[in-house]
């Protein structure tokens, strides 16, 4: 009874708390209602806009509103004795107003870019250019971790179909792939059945309770391996695999080089688009070097 009435308690005071400030009960000015105050600057009630969630609670709400106003306060006092203390020349003022008014300048150029490319952007990489960037640019793909593509199945040990699955593994013929996956589809806690996946021999690792202290020759001398531990079988089968420091094969590398090619396409964008503004801008006679 009494941890259900503080809860009511708090409750009651968290409402009251956003009450009073969505309701504006402090002083009001021509700008809207002032929330809070420090020294000489007003945090108003449209300040807050946005910074609710539609679905919150009205408890939710009221710690979010206040975390803000608080976070505000301290943001002013701090800011009111930096300036007070630091900014003790017209040089150091020069310097930070310098300072601003270029970022001020990168964040609204900035925008415009973001803008453009977004949409202009062409995002459809065709295959033939991964395989072209590839080709050009093998040097930079070399492994730095051993990679393997596998068919990995997980059972519970008292799993009927162990004997079945085992011989199919072994075999691995197309019809055999096909009746695993069926039996994996109804039976398997986890199974990976995708031929052409290449995954980090790491995080295999971390699936199996595999037992290796030389990763390049375990993969060499185990083609199938079956371990088991107090509730699961696990039946894996190496059907390719790289050593680290090779050339990593494209179909790993194609998420990542399609990602390449669409930032170079956007560099390449961004820097035609400035050249094309400067370039009216020439032949406008907006710009010219005065003596």
């Amino acid at each position: 009874m009494l941890l259900a009435y503080e809860m009511n308690m708090k409750n009651i005071l968290y409402i009251l708390l956003l009450s009073f400030i969505l309701i504006g009960c402090i002083n009001n000015t021509d700008e809207g209602k002032v929330v809070a105050v420090a020294y000489d600057n007003n945090l108003f009630e449209s300040n807050l806009n946005g910074i609710v969630p539609n679905e919150s609670t009205a408890n939710d709400s009221a710690i979010m509103i206040s975390v803000y106003i608080n976070n505000w306060m301290r943001e002013q006092s701090i800011l009111h004795k930096a300036n007070s203390s630091y900014v003790k020349s017209v040089e150091e003022k020069a310097i930070i107003d310098k300072r601003v008014e270029e970022y001020k300048n990168s964040l609204i150029i900035y925008n415009f870019e973001r803008r453009f490319v977004a949409q202009y952007l062409d995002t459809i990489v065709q295959y033939a250019e991964i395989e072209n960037f590839y080709s050009n640019n093998k040097k930079e793909f070399m492994l730095k971790d051993d990679i393997v593509q596998v068919a990995y199945l997980k059972f519970y040990s008292d799993e009927k179909n162990l004997k079945q699955v085992r011989a199919l593994m072994r075999s691995y013929s197309s019809e055999d792939i096909v009746r695993i996956k069926s039996i994996a589809d109804e039976n398997a806690v986890n199974y990976l059945l995708e031929e052409n996946t290449w995954i980090l021999f790491d995080d295999l690792v971390k699936e199996i309770p595999l037992q290796t202290y030389n990763k390049s020759l375990y993969l060499k001398n185990n083609k199938y391996v079956e371990v088991k531990d107090s509730a699961f079988t696990y039946m894996l089968r190496v059907n390719e695999y790289r050593i680290r420091n090779n050339y990593s094969p494209i179909s790993f590398e194609e998420d990542r080089i399609r990602r390449l090619i669409i930032n170079i396409r956007k560099m390449q964008m961004v820097e035609k688009l400035h050249n094309d503004i400067f370039e009216e801008a020439q032949k406008d006679g907006k710009i010219n070097i005065k003596n």
